[in-house]
């Protein structure tokens, strides 16, 4: 009975396995990366990055591009060009240029969305310039898809690069009381790229962008530093009128909060933030306790300064990255978003509060 068992087991495993159609990798383009370009009203170019594996066990970039009136026509353009089948599970990033930006990029999202080979924590970046142009550089030895994307994990882990990914993106997008942002890259030269700043949305829609200076503020009210560096200038050395006495501030952590009077008129916003870290180096004669304190002070300033004026322009632009909406939503009973838009977010009043706390500064005297 146990061999007759065994061998109808047997018969099942060698028909269910006949059923299971067979793929190898080298016979397969497997996209690590996507671009999308603006062509004219009615064109977009897509572009296919893969990595080809050679016999040295080196990795050649290898890219395909279509041009068609949609998402989807695209993918079906680069599909009829490919010697190979092309696969998008293993999908790292999708870059945009920042020309089809400004035109509306949710079909885009919405077409990855509904791809269920493609994970919700793809990154989704703009591009200053074409973005099938910078997928065609070589970057690294781990293929450009692998390389553009440890790019943006480094920035947002250890340096002002806000939290990001399609989910997050189109979360905010889909969500009323905020608004999306995402990273902006550009090309450097044919090995190197660089982060230069944030895209701010209206909808789908880029309207604004954050230069790389002021990321470390912008991610001060978005997101929280967990090792953050900054530079405090000051003032001038007095026996050297050219030169800034700089203190730099490493190994910085973060947190914000929003406090908001509903019942004010108009309706008054305060964020906090607190911020701890060490400073590394100091180019003035000697860090004296007194000198700690200026730099926590001049810091302290730095970022109530230049955090309110983002908070205006976000303001007068109608977008709120911040999510003061969706803070506003929970304390108040029955919101009216499209009152909220309208004539109540124009109005508000914003307040900032920055503490600073250095807690190492070498040997102080």
């Amino acid at each position: 009975m146990k061999q007759l068992s065994l061998i109808i087991l047997l018969i099942c495993s060698l028909l269910l396995s006949g059923c299971v159609e067979k793929e190898i990798l080298d016979d397969l383009y497997v996209e690590t990366g996507k671009a999308y370009d603006y062509v004219d009203e009615n064109i977009i170019r897509g572009t296919s990055l893969f990595p080809i594996y050679l016999s040295d066990k080196s990795i050649q970039n290898g890219t395909l591009s279509a041009e068609a009136s949609s998402t989807r026509e695209v993918l079906e353009k680069l599909a009829r060009k490919a010697q190979q089948p092309l696969v998008r599970g293993s999908l790292d990033v999708v870059l945009i240029g920042e020309k089809l930006a400004k035109k509306g990029i949710i079909d885009i999202g919405d077409s990855l969305q509904r791809d269920a080979s493609v994970g919700a924590r793809l990154y989704v970046t703009i591009v200053e310039g074409e973005a099938g142009e910078l997928l065609k550089g070589n970057y690294g030895l781990r293929g450009n898809g692998t390389y553009i994307s440890n790019l943006i994990t480094h920035n947002i882990n250890r340096r002002e690069l806000p939290e990001t990914n399609l989910h997050l993106f189109l979360f905010n997008y889909f969500q009323e009381g905020q608004t999306a942002y995402l990273p902006i890259l550009k090309q450097l030269s044919n090995e190197s790229i660089a982060i230069t700043g944030v895209a701010l949305f209206k909808k789908d829609k880029m309207v604004k962008k954050i230069p790389a200076d002021d990321m470390f503020f912008f991610k001060l009210l978005v997101d929280k530093l967990a090792e953050g560096h900054h530079i405090v200038k000051l003032g001038k050395k007095p026996d050297k009128a050219e030169k800034n006495v700089e203190a730099s501030v490493t190994s910085l952590s973060s947190k914000h909060k929003i406090i908001i009077r509903h019942k004010a008129d108009p309706v008054e916003v305060t964020m906090k933030i607190k911020i701890r870290g060490i400073v590394r180096e100091y180019t003035g004669k000697k860090l004296t306790p007194d000198k700690v304190v200026e730099v926590e002070k001049k810091m302290e300033k730095d970022i109530e300064e230049k955090c309110l004026a983002m908070l205006k322009e976000f303001q007068e632009l109608g977008i709120d990255p911040v999510g003061i909406g969706q803070n506003q939503k929970h304390g108040v009973r029955g919101f009216d978003f499209k009152e909220w838009k309208e004539s109540i977010y124009p109005r508000v009043k914003f307040n900032l509060d920055a503490k600073v706390q250095i807690l190492e500064a070498g040997t102080v005297e």
